[in-house]
């Protein structure tokens, strides 16, 4: 038995696999066990971790997304606790012992990591962390109107999804929750979604010890219009499954949320337009649907912005 299992789901993650490993490795004052599932990759990292003694290797044979390899690193996992770290990021050495910690002083079964923005060299690129330390509410359990109004895909609205969470073995096993496999992004908020709704008792932690690289080469974060697809229709599933026990308030925030994710395709959609010079087809689809041309307008300052910043750095 283990204090915490830390899973790492990898996909030709060869460069930056070694880092984030050594991240987990490196927690203090905890037993750890380091699980790493390959998800099919074909760039040489299995035989890169093949070599390593000091962690457990996975490999699946077919690629099935995140979910998938965190299922099935959970399938081998043997901590009290489990944390995910994404196989290009990185975590302070002290973050784990004081989640843990944080978990047992208030009877939690999962607790939600704060994190920075660092680039490939580590250096933070925003002023400020994901969440502001000094206005996270700790010690208030996050309740379900809570964690779905803080997934609302708004712009300059930080989405609690994001955070990074521990979470404990024995409440997963015992309610069988697991990821869902159809989802390639937003899997971590849709297993929180499962937890509130088991009744877990899950918490914020304020400290920024998690640390999400952010990658030079790309110009602004670019949405799978099917990604998105497959999310609305696990919201719909999620509210049939436990629409009993879901206020109305909860039931509300679920329709927002699916509105606007449903616009989140459209402005994907028109960026492509844009991306591959159907200026006409672009056009067309804001007239259609005036409420996405904010979004596309957000979308096409920060590429600008972004290129602009590339290029005075030459």
């Amino acid at each position: 038995m283990f204090d915490i299992t830390v899973i790492i789901a990898a996909w030709q993650a060869d460069p930056t696999i070694d880092r984030s490993v050594d991240s987990a490795l490196c927690q203090l004052d905890v037993s750890k066990q380091v699980v790493v599932i390959d998800d099919a990759s074909h760039d040489g990292l299995k035989d890169r971790l093949s070599t390593r003694t000091d962690i457990e290797l996975e490999a699946l044979r077919v690629n099935g997304g995140p979910a998938a390899a965190r299922n099935r690193g959970l399938d081998v996992a043997r901590g009290t606790w489990v944390a995910v770290l994404d196989a290009d990021d990185t975590m302070e050495p002290h973050r784990l012992r004081r989640m843990i910690d944080q978990a047992e002083r208030q009877n939690a079964d999962v607790i939600l990591g704060n994190f920075r923005r660092v680039d490939e060299a580590g250096q933070p690129v925003d002023v400020q962390p994901f969440l502001d330390p000094r206005r996270v509410k700790h010690d208030e359990p996050v309740s379900m109107e809570k964690y779905v109004g803080r997934n609302q895909v708004r712009p300059n609205a930080p989405s609690l999804g994001y955070l990074k969470p521990i979470f404990r073995r024995s409440f997963l096993e015992a309610k069988g929750l697991r990821y869902n496999t159809e989802l390639r992004n937003g899997e971590d908020c849709h297993l929180i979604f499962a937890f509130l709704a088991a009744g877990a008792r899950v918490f914020i932690a304020p400290e920024p010890d998690y640390l999400y690289t952010v990658r030079s080469g790309s110009i602004s974060h670019r949405a799978n219009p099917e990604h998105i697809s497959a999310l609305i229709n696990a919201d719909k599933e999620f509210v049939n499954q436990f629409t009993g026990q879901l206020s109305s308030q909860v039931k509300r925030l679920f329709q927002s949320r699916d509105r606007a994710l449903s616009q989140l395709i459209l402005t994907e959609r028109a960026m492509q337009f844009l991306k591959n010079r159907q200026v006409g087809d672009a056009i067309s689809l804001l007239i259609r649907n005036p409420l996405v041309t904010g979004r596309v307008t957000r979308q096409l300052c920060e590429s600008l912005t972004k290129r602009v910043d590339r290029q005075l750095k030459r």
